[in-house]
């Protein structure tokens, strides 16, 4: 017997797939009941014959009822439970041709695009999601990102599975990483790992405290502040500015910085 729980998350479910309230329920019941008639089955749910016809006939063309015959009495059925995995597997098939055609769309937009260089593009985000969204959105980097961050709060904010999830696919991106940390046990972590992911990390002066952090990818720049209640990052895309950090701010400070210490 099914719970009202059990209902709802059915329904749910049928949702994903296009169907809506009514039509999840005239499959439920139908597969109580067995093959019945239109009438039969308006009459049983105590609903209008026309609604439930049209009803059926979307469930038909999802595969999820069929037609068949007793005598000269034309019956409708529901489908076995795993037909469902056939409505999935199209939809993964459709997700998968998204996929194959998004960069190409992408690209053709971004051809079109005419940013005014001189004028900088700024995004806000709030919170940890918005760090989130930031490190996403450097998943498209062309060469490289530059990160100078204090990675001790930033890792405790995102979560430190988060990020080397993120450095993985990062990774596979073949997106190279330069990261100026302080010294600190995530700087450990990554570091024995920066040919997986990819990374070369170097090391500030021990005592140096601050909460603020910076990744420069393309022509972008985002600056995050990790004060507590106030967790922002604002994103400036502008040519000038982000040449002026990539080629001669963080140089300098990567110069400043150390590598660890076996690598001296």
């Amino acid at each position: 017997m099914l719970t009202e729980t059990d209902i709802l998350r059915i329904t749910s479910l049928f949702k994903q797939f296009g169907c809506n309230q009514r039509e999840a329920e005239i499959y439920i019941h139908s597969l109580k009941n067995g093959p019945s008639t239109v009438q039969e089955i308006a009459h049983r749910l105590k609903c209008n014959r026309i609604t439930v016809h049209s009803a059926i006939e979307q469930l038909i063309k999802k595969g999820l009822f069929y037609e068949t015959r007793k005598g000269k009495r034309r019956l409708l059925a529901a489908g076995k439970p795993d037909s469902l995995n056939h409505l999935l597997q199209q939809k993964e098939n459709e997700l998968k041709l998204v996929k194959t055609n998004l960069d190409y769309v992408t690209e053709l937009l971004s051809s079109v695009q005419s940013p005014d260089s001189s004028r900088p593009v700024v995004k806000f985000y709030e919170g940890t999601d918005g760090f989130k969204k930031m490190l996403e959105e450097t998943l498209d980097a062309k060469s490289g990102v530059l990160v100078f961050t204090y990675v001790d709060l930033f890792s405790k904010l995102v979560g430190q599975d988060y990020l080397e999830n993120y450095f993985k696919r990062r990774s596979a991106k073949n997106i190279y990483t330069k990261l100026i940390f302080p010294p600190c046990h995530f700087a450990n972590r990554v570091h024995d790992k920066a040919k997986e992911y990819k990374i070369e990390v170097r090391l500030l002066p021990e005592g140096l405290e601050w909460k603020a952090g910076i990744f420069s990818w393309n022509n972008w720049i985002a600056i995050k502040s990790f004060t507590e209640g106030k967790i922002t990052c604002t994103l400036i895309e502008n040519v000038d500015i982000a040449y002026f950090y990539q080629n001669v701010i963080f140089p300098l400070c990567w110069e400043q910085a150390k590598p660890f210490p076996n690598e001296l």
